[in-house]
């Protein structure tokens, strides 16, 4: 009866955030604030130069708030994608997400978040701008329980 229990604990953990080989020392005061603003806002953009930590900092407070959400927290890294037309197709299949026939996937997508509680982390959006924002933007309007941390 405990296997069945412990599988049950593993698939209520809705998360892909990678394990971190590294300690995250310092930086406290930040953290507290990420959690204080993500208590407040839905959508919340880390930005600064290249190389500060965004992403690590980012992941970190989202690794904070994982019991806070229902349905899970999901990352989806940007860095790779160089099409703007691919953020949507990005986003629906980090979330497991196929193609919805005769639905456009944006469709597919808001329909699946609609009532769901989770933290989306969208990570180096900064060559992405315009279609993260529009995305980000329709999500948003249309998924009650949504919030969004980019970087």
């Amino acid at each position: 009866m405990s296997e069945l229990k412990v599988s049950q604990q593993i698939e209520a953990v809705s998360h892909n955030l990678p394990l971190q080989l590294t300690s995250f020392v310092g930086r406290e005061r930040e953290l507290e604030e990420l959690a204080r603003l993500l208590d407040r806002t839905r959508l919340l953009t880390l930005i600064g130069a290249g190389g500060v930590g965004k992403t690590r900092l980012g992941l970190e407070a989202a690794a904070h708030k994982l019991d806070e959400y229902k349905d899970g927290v999901w990352l989806v890294e940007l860095g790779s994608l160089f099409e703007p037309q691919l953020v949507v197709h990005k986003v629906s299949t980090t979330l497991g997400l196929r193609g919805g026939g005769e639905k456009s996937r944006i469709e597919v997508l808001k329909e699946y978040l609609h009532q769901k509680d989770v933290l989306l982390v969208l990570d180096n959006c900064e060559h992405l701008l315009q279609a993260c924002a529009e995305l980000v933007a329709e999500l948003l309007l249309f998924c009650p329980n949504l919030q969004v941390l980019t970087t």
